[in-house]
């Protein structure tokens, strides 16, 4: 909870009940040696990478240990996180398995580990950075877990991430248990459901759950008189008599199908039945998406500062939806047309793009739009230029007050779904869907806080450039706020046995100065669900299906980026341009790590013979960014080329690629047998990565993040860690040099890309976890009530205060 914390509460005495025998006794004495070591070093403080290290150093300095010993040191701090020297305690945080954290010290004259809770183990972290006095003072302690003690939580790692089956299971366990309450409960939802202000699915004939049983029996068994293909306004009468209103089905052999689930679900306590039941439900008809950072638009926008995948991401995902929701409506017999908007930021400097228009039809849908809402600064005038995402928080609150209005206007009345996207939109959606009463899915992409290495506790000496404390706090208030998580990948959530989640990096942490986050986003919270997107079939299609494809376009791109010498806005003449390509596009960003690509190409030169490396990102020129990260990273690139003597080797290329342009270039790139390398340093999906496999393009991927869960290593690709450069370069080079396994990568990454990855399936799951987290949000199992107030605390004492600030800091 909100409180203040003190001293003598975070320096609980220890007694024989919080000791933790987490390790054989005669194992102990080598953990204290191991110990010792570490203080042996100039640190006190160590993560995980380097905790390893200092392991394997230990083991290989003291061979003589025994291999038993060896492996339950081994086996104790995979995955610990984190290891402080405090006088003469060693504090650990250990990781025993995905999701669970065991904080334990321990002090050379004792005998075991001893438990260490949360808030005493922040005041050491505290300490490290502020000394001990000022740590051991009074502080701001937040803690979520009393809100969600409720809620279901699932305890086995593999179960994190599929919220919505572990849900189903607890709903049919309460009505097993108490039957008429949970009839009572859905009959009421079902009262709830409204289209364009009218009842749908059952109206008040429907009075109680024994009149919906009786009803229900008396419906089908007037259905079973009437053929399948029977359309429903002939029968609309008589079901409305029965107390069914439209929302079942068009034609009778639907409506039948759908009232006999509803008697299954009714009668028994079947998960599936469940899921199936709630996910079919005609309830959600307009969505509305929350997406204000970066440049937002169709066109010409690929490759700017903050804008990426993001857009093509957004923009696909909604056209999905629309699709899905117009055969839902059509399906489900009522005539309504759906309609999906994207709010972004508008920005009047617009550089070419159509940023500066205020209402934008989607390509390709009936009814989708992108609507642009200023930001304004602390006199209410328009911001006419850019924003860097990491400087935009003190506009969000205005442009959400703003932006209430004008989608009520927009949609003539409140959304049926909000989805917010990243931080920033997800803290938008978080207060217009509490405004509105609407149900919020907040879809992660990426959180920051796992990108920027002790980004909590060195906060303040980052914040004028990134602003953590307003994004840490931000993503706080709207992911507790969210009805439903959705992620992209495992690893967002959970990580992987050695590797923290970038959900549960935030569970336990502390920014000194600001506040100790005791508990803040708990990834075993039943409310996350993993829905990887797709990629267009339209777009990214086989290399072989060569019918397809546009001869004049091959060709000229083909000249244009693979040609012996460079196009405008390219750097680097090629001397042999037949080589195979190892293609890389992203835009320039540090995370994204293409200069280290360069490095890794540049230490290889077996790769240098085999292959040239093409590199097709945002900019070339550092004098035309005005982004800090992008000029660092470009100027880096320019250093490693002549570091390496690179001239003649690689085709670097600012561009801005349409789907056509981009698909294309996979396609030529497989052509020449050539490679897709997607180095980052932390990636939260990897959309390219799938755009690549789909053309049959082979890839070589970061481990770090979704792409190691995209690409099936050994099959469909090579997984490699970008830091381990010999290695990456290995990978890469054994697929060039092996026809036969480029082919089989090639055939496996089109396979599945064809089943793991389709945008029609993704937009289908979402509209079913809509429904069935509008369900739970109804029964309020969570005490909403008392969450809100909580999370209106933390904005208006942290967040609001600072925004402030800020703004007038510019």
């Amino acid at each position: 909870m909100l409180m203040n914390q003190t001293a003598t509460r975070n320096s609980q005495r220890t007694t024989s009940s919080n000791r933790e025998n987490i390790i054989q006794p005669e194992y102990l004495p080598a953990v204290k040696r191991f110990f010792a070591a570490l203080g042996a070093s100039d640190q006190s403080f160590f993560l995980a990478d380097e905790i390893q290290q200092h392991l394997q150093a230990f083991l290989a300095s003291n061979p003589e240990t025994d291999p038993h010993v060896a492996r339950a040191l081994r086996r104790l701090f995979r995955g610990c996180q984190e290891i402080i020297l405090d006088a003469d305690y060693t504090y650990a945080l250990l990781r025993p398995k995905i999701g669970k954290k065991l904080i334990v010290r321990l002090h050379p004259e004792l005998g075991m580990f001893e438990r260490v809770e949360r808030r005493s183990y922040l005041q050491v972290k505290d300490a490290y950075i502020q000394g001990h006095e000022v740590a051991s003072k009074r502080g701001l302690v937040l803690d979520f877990r009393p809100f969600f003690q409720n809620f279901p939580k699932v305890n086995e790692p593999t179960e994190m991430g599929e919220g919505i089956s572990f849900l189903n299971r607890h709903l049919s366990g309460q009505m097993y248990r108490n039957p008429m309450e949970c009839r009572r409960a859905l009959l009421k939802f079902l009262q709830s459901c409204q289209i364009n202000g009218t009842n749908i699915l059952v109206n008040e004939h429907l009075s109680n759950p024994d009149v919906l049983v009786a009803e229900l029996e008396e419906a089908r068994s007037m259905l079973a008189e009437y053929s399948d293909s029977i359309r429903y306004a002939d029968i609309a009468h008589e079901l409305r008599i029965h107390g069914f209103e439209p929302g079942w089905g068009s034609i009778v052999g639907d409506i039948s199908k759908n009232l006999a689930l509803l008697a299954r679900v009714v009668d028994s306590s079947d998960p599936a039945r469940y899921e199936s039941f709630l996910g079919r439900l005609p309830i959600v008809k307009s969505v509305l998406m929350v997406s204000p950072h970066g440049w937002f638009a169709q066109d010409a926008v690929m490759g700017k500062p903050d804008t990426g995948g993001q857009i093509t991401y957004v923009l696909d995902q909604t056209r999905y939806l629309e699709r899905q929701l117009i055969q839902q409506f059509r399906e489900s017999g009522i005539e309504a047309t759906p309609k999906v908007i994207v709010l972004t930021r508008l920005i009047p400097d617009a550089e070419g793009t159509t940023c500066n228009v205020p209402r934008e039809r989607i390509h390709g849908t009936e009814n989708c739009w992108i609507v642009r809402v200023p930001f304004r600064d602390a006199k209410g005038e328009v911001i006419p230029h850019w924003i860097s995402r990491f400087q935009i928080w003190p506009y969000l609150e205005t442009f959400a007050e703003e932006s209430k209005a004008i989608v009520i206007t927009e949609l003539m009345g409140k959304p049926n779904l909000i989805i917010g996207h990243y931080s920033d939109g997800n803290l938008v959606a978080s207060r217009l869907a509490e405004d509105l009463g609407t149900t919020h899915c907040a879809a992660a992409h990426a959180l920051e806080k796992t990108k920027y290495l002790l980004s909590d506790l060195y906060w303040s000496d980052m914040e004028r450039d990134y602003r953590f404390s307003l994004q840490f706090t931000a993503d706080l208030i709207s992911y507790n706020s969210a009805d439903f998580i959705v992620s992209s990948s495992y690893r967002e959530i959970g990580g992987t046995d050695t590797d923290m989640g970038m959900f549960e990096s935030y569970e336990t942490f502390s920014m000194p100065g600001l506040y100790r986050v005791a508990s803040g986003m708990d990834p075993r919270l039943a409310r996350h669900n993993i829905i990887p997107p797709g990629a267009s079939e339209e777009f990214f299609f086989p290399y072989t299906e060569t019918e397809r494809r546009v001869e004049a376009v091959t060709g000229w791109l083909s000249e244009k980026y693979l040609g012996a010498d460079p196009p405008p806005d390219a750097f680097g003449d090629l001397e042999n341009p037949e080589l195979p390509p190892i293609l890389a596009l992203a835009r320039i960003d540090r995370i994204k790590n293409l200069s280290g690509l360069v490095e890794i190409f540049g230490k290889s030169r077996n790769l240098q013979k085999s292959a040239n490396l093409l590199i097709i990102s945002s900019l070339t020129d550092a004098s035309q960014s005005k982004d800090q990260e992008e000029i660092d990273e470009i100027n880096r690139i320019y250093v490693l080329i002549d570091t390496y003597h690179l001239e003649g080797h690689i085709r670097w290329c600012g561009a801005r690629l349409n789907k056509v342009e981009t698909g294309e270039i996979y396609r030529i790139a497989a052509d020449r047998r050539g490679i897709f390398a997607q180095p980052a340093l932390m990636e939260t999906f990897g959309l390219t990565v799938v755009e690549a496999m789909a053309c049959g393009l082979p890839t070589v991927v970061t481990c770090f993040g979704g792409p190691s869960e995209i690409v099936v290593s050994g099959e469909s690709g090579e997984v490699r860690n970008p830091n381990d450069h010999e290695a990456y370069a290995e990978a890469i080079e054994r697929i060039l040099n092996h026809q036969e396994i480029w082919a089989a990568y090639s055939k496996g990454g089109i396979e599945r890309f064809q089943r793991a990855f389709n945008w029609s399936a993704h937009a289908r799951k979402l509209l079913q976890l809509a429904n069935v987290y509008s369900y739970w949000d109804y029964l309020d199992v969570m005490n909403r009530a008392a969450l809100d107030q909580y999370i209106h605390m933390l904005y208006h004492t942290v967040y609001r205060p600072r925004a402030r600030a800020m703004l007038e800091e510019m």
